[in-house]
């Protein structure tokens, strides 16, 4: 009966002795891990949103402007305007027989020009000299075709030039226009994995000015391009430093 009496005491005593062992609030928070305090108080030293803030966050988002005229840039460099097969000026063709060199196709519903044949140009000298007319004395359905092997005329409209136009990059070769693009990206794609692991190693500021100086200095270079490989391969490089630029400015303006 008196262990049954003593034992509620015995639990205050217990709990009083428990109690005095716990920390208060003010502990808990001296103890509490980095993480874990007023983010407001761990990030004081870098001051208010004042005009430093300001002028760094509106000059990282002005280094990243040209990285969307490179990716759009594409679309007017690879354009293809229409074209024809040439016919040397030096052929001695009647003005009918001129007119009526390139063959026509069905293209969007109706008979368009051919964009990558042309009628024999011997057999066309040759109807010329005799004096034929074409429909009437000879069935142009019935007349050999070639490919273009004097080049191609392109229209001026929309573009004056273009890589399509300075590399002939159409019929056999048309598949290289779009693969330009293509390249393009996939610079991107190496960018964005080596991007992260330059910046971590050398610092996102160097990396930013150094993708920066990559960007403009590869894209005034494609301006000499020689070749349609040359143009590619730079603008690879391009697509690299893109990306790169724009994940480290991205980082640094959080």
């Amino acid at each position: 009966e008196r262990r049954d009496e003593r034992e509620p005491v015995v639990r205050a005593q217990r709990a009083r002795r428990w109690c005095c062992r716990c920390p208060d609030a003010a502990q808990l928070r001296f103890f509490a891990p980095a993480a874990m305090r007023d983010y407001d108080e761990l990030t004081a030293f870098l001051g208010e949103w004042g005009p430093f803030q300001r002028l760094i966050f509106f000059l990282l988002s002005a280094s990243i402007i040209p990285n969307g005229f490179s990716g759009l840039s594409a679309v007017f460099l690879a354009g293809t305007p229409e074209h024809r097969c040439r016919v040397p000026a030096s052929a001695n063709l009647s003005g009918e027989w001129l007119n009526l060199s390139i063959p026509l196709e069905k293209r969007g519903g109706r008979s368009v020009p051919s964009r990558c044949r042309r009628y024999r140009l011997e057999a066309l000298l040759n109807f010329s000299a005799l004096h034929l007319q074409p429909g009437r004395d000879v069935n142009l359905s019935q007349v050999e075709q070639e490919k273009c092997l004097d080049g191609w005329e392109y229209s001026r409209d929309p573009y004056l030039s273009t890589i399509v136009t300075e590399w002939n990059l159409v019929c056999d070769n048309d598949w290289k226009s779009p693969l330009t693009t293509s390249l393009f990206f996939v610079g991107v794609l190496v960018g964005s994995f080596i991007s992260g692991l330059l910046s971590d190693k050398f610092g996102r500021k160097n990396v930013l000015f150094a993708t920066m100086g990559i960007q403009t200095g590869f894209s005034f270079l494609q301006v000499f391009s020689t070749s349609w490989e040359m143009f590619s391969a730079l603008f690879l490089i391009v697509g690299m430093g893109q990306i790169s630029n724009y994940v480290a400015a991205f980082v640094l303006g959080m």
